[in-house]
């Protein structure tokens, strides 16, 4: 068995370091969604309350910028490693058999994640295909929105598979309950 090449490994760099830049501007889209949430419901709030004029837009804003920042923040959350985790097993396994549970773990999300991307990316060209729209007050294509969620999910896959890959061993959790 021969070792992988130099060339190989500057491919996998380059595609971690692309993978990386494009969820760190999801990051910093998904924080601009939520500034555009705060302003929109701070414009209905003064609208409906101090003008009685309540905007025929503030509500069908943030449901999408709802949607667009959840699946777009998302891979970020797996990259850290911020996801919710429940990690009582792990922490009470020994070093390597918790490393061992983990990358298992990861492995499953990744596969999970990657079946739930193809579902939603079936769904949204279907409905690219159909040409459906939402049905709130301010319509757009439903595409727009269903084409973030296979995003979140395959992004969120390929970390699950890079943290299952990752020769980092696991380290107990450091949240005490007090």
């Amino acid at each position: 068995m021969s070792l992988p090449d130099k060339q190989s490994f500057k491919w996998v760099t380059l595609l971690r370091g692309a993978h990386d830049l494009i969820t760190a501007i999801g990051h910093y889209v998904a924080v601009l969604c939520l500034a555009i949430i705060v302003i929109s419901y701070c414009t209905e709030i003064v609208s409906r309350y101090f003008l009685a004029s309540p905007t025929q837009w503030a509500s069908s804003m943030v449901a999408y910028m709802l949607c667009a920042m959840l699946f777009l923040i998302t891979p970020a959350l797996v990259r850290d490693k911020a996801q919710i985790l429940i990690s009582i097993l792990p922490d009470s396994l020994s070093a390597s058999s918790a490393t061992t549970y983990m990358r298992v773990v990861y492995l499953l999300c990744a596969v999970v994640c990657m079946i739930a991307g193809w579902f939603c990316f079936d769904v949204a060209v279907k409905q690219f295909v159909s040409n459906i729209s939402t049905v709130n007050e301010w319509r757009i294509p439903k595409w727009w929105l269903s084409s973030l969620l296979p995003y979140g999910f395959f992004s969120s896959g390929l970390y699950f598979l890079r943290h299952s890959l990752s020769s980092e061993p696991y380290k107990v959790s450091e949240v005490s309950i007090s």
